[in-house]
């Protein structure tokens, strides 16, 4: 078995045989994302006199905008989510403490209605249905 080496720092490191075929994997990869996806490549087929052309995955907006391809402005979305946001922590802000905590855990962390329902000690119904009631109650605060 032949030693295989990395350099580390400058300076070359003795692997096992793993290490060193687990390290080549991964820098393969990384060449391939940071270099492969990124590069335009042609395939000639000499037969066919044909040259067919495989864009790379990384693109520019120029590019893309160049060849037709339309893209909405982000500024007025972004304001709008802003202003969106805005509201709905008004909105919160107005609720009691309880209904505050079932939005929250509902929908900032990600919490079940039945993990919910186990906690307060009441059933996954009565969770819905609350939850269901605080919603119409913020909808009418935002919209009016």
């Amino acid at each position: 078995m032949s030693k295989k080496y990395i350099i580390k720092n400058g300076t070359a490191v003795e692997v096992s045989d793993e290490v060193y075929k687990i390290l080549r994997k991964w820098d393969r990869r990384i060449k391939y994302v940071e270099h492969d996806l990124k590069e335009t490549r042609y395939i000639i087929d000499q037969k066919k006199e044909t040259v067919k052309e495989i864009p790379s995955r990384e693109d520019s907006l120029d590019r893309l905008t160049d060849l037709g391809f339309d893209f909405e402005n982000r500024t007025a979305d972004f304001r709008e989510t802003v202003s969106d946001k805005i509201m709905l922590e008004q909105a919160l802000e107005k609720l009691s403490d309880e209904e505050r905590y079932l939005i929250t855990q509902l929908f900032y962390l990600g919490r079940s209605e039945r993990d919910l329902a186990e906690e307060l000690g009441v059933s996954q119904y009565t969770v819905n249905r609350n939850k269901h009631k605080i919603l119409k109650k913020l909808r009418e605060e935002i919209i009016g």
